[in-house]
């Protein structure tokens, strides 16, 4: 979430990582937007709409979601950090849901960053995990109430990598090691990336995130000699003509080429990042198309280089943000297809609870207003 800042407004710098770390301050009181948890009136027949789940800070999902409620898309919204007066209940025989007094029918249910870690402590280490740990248990089942879930459970890097080796997609050479001192030798380079196994993002107190971000380490800079160390991923470094963040949005593919001298210049120096939008290149469509069928991906931002015009994946997340990069880009078409994308599965949705014969009058297309933009 390269938009969000600590309290002062500057990352705070960590020494914990390979490439220095920084903390990020999300918590609700910082964001500076404010929006209703539902959209549309209160009523007691269940409201057909789009459900999100994350926190207050999703500026992707605040885009979103305002583009859906222009063209008559209700949209729902649950933050996994203004939890405290959330008054929910879950009718599962009805496939609805009550929330703060409004019945809702969830055509889709999109979770993002919901985290129970962003739950405030009561002061109980017992029933704050409990609490916590229930407010994940639910949003999990809401899959049981939603026509369609997009959720943010990830395949682990290893995992990925293994799928796109089957689709014969280059990948770097990668190993998990607790020493990454001794990893040169067997990856045969000296040049290599060092990064988390699981996010580079910790939450150790709620709204509070701690970043370990990739580093690039060169041949004449040593590595952690350290052991047992703290498990992380090693991979050769890939000489490449361009780095490309790709999303998949349910068939569509949309590219930026992004430049940047560290990995971690996304986060401790936006300043030096350069973002534009391209025309992504065939073998990099095919890629991602593939990769986000095997994964069963509506949506993902996928990461790829681009060497003698082919792809050599890096790794996919599927609650991507791209709001950083539209902004530098100058561009909205991101914001755009996922709008799209959620008003059409919702009008799918609506269509399958019609008898059948019947159909549905519409003033306008709601597809073809989103895409003129």
């Amino acid at each position: 979430m390269p938009a969000m800042m600590s309290p002062s407004g500057r990352p705070v710098a960590e020494a914990a990582f390979p490439a220095a770390g920084c903390t990020l301050d999300v918590r609700p009181g910082q964001s500076r937007r404010s929006r209703p948890r539902v959209t549309g009136k209160a009523r007691q027949e269940p409201v057909p709409c789009v459900l999100l789940l994350s926190r207050s800070s999703d500026a992707e999902l605040d885009a979103v979601g305002r583009l859906a409620g222009k063209v008559g898309v209700s949209v729902a919204r649950i933050d996994s950090d203004e939890l405290s007066a959330v008054d929910l209940l879950v009718d599962p025989d009805r496939r609805a849901v009550r929330l703060d007094g409004t019945w809702l029918a969830p055509t889709i249910t999109w979770i993002r960053h919901f985290s129970a870690q962003a739950i405030e402590s009561e002061g109980s280490a017992a029933r704050d995990l409990f609490r916590r740990e229930s407010w994940q248990a639910v949003a999990s089942q809401l899959a049981a109430v939603s026509e369609v879930v997009m959720d943010h459970r990830r395949p682990g890097l290893l995992e990925q990598r293994s799928v796109a080796r089957r689709r014969r997609i280059a990948t770097p050479r990668t190993v998990i090691t607790t020493d990454p001192g001794r990893s040169r030798q067997l990856l045969g380079t000296q040049r290599v990336v060092v990064k988390a196994v699981d996010q580079h993002f910790v939450e150790a107190a709620p709204g509070r995130l701690t970043g370990f971000f990739p580093a690039v380490v060169g041949d004449q800079e040593p590595l952690s000699a350290s052991r047992p160390g703290i498990p992380v991923i090693v991979q050769e470094y890939v000489e490449h003509d361009a780095e490309l963040r790709v999303f998949y949005i349910d068939g569509e593919v949309l590219g930026l080429e992004v430049g940047k001298e560290t990995p971690a210049d996304l986060w401790l120096a936006a300043d030096r990042v350069k973002v534009r939008y391209l025309d992504v290149p065939g073998p990099i469509v095919w890629a991602a198309k593939s990769l986000a069928a095997d994964f069963k991906l509506r949506f993902g931002a996928f990461d790829f280089l681009l060497r003698d015009g082919a792809p050599v994946f890096l790794e996919v997340n599927p609650d991507g943000d791209w709001c950083w990069a539209e902004e530098k880009a100058g561009t909205a078409r991101i914001t755009i297809a996922v709008a799209r994308m959620l008003c059409r599965l919702h009008a799918q949705a609506r269509a399958r609870e019609l008898p059948a014969g019947y159909r549905r009058s519409e003033s306008f297309n709601l597809i073809r207003f989103l895409s003129s933009g």
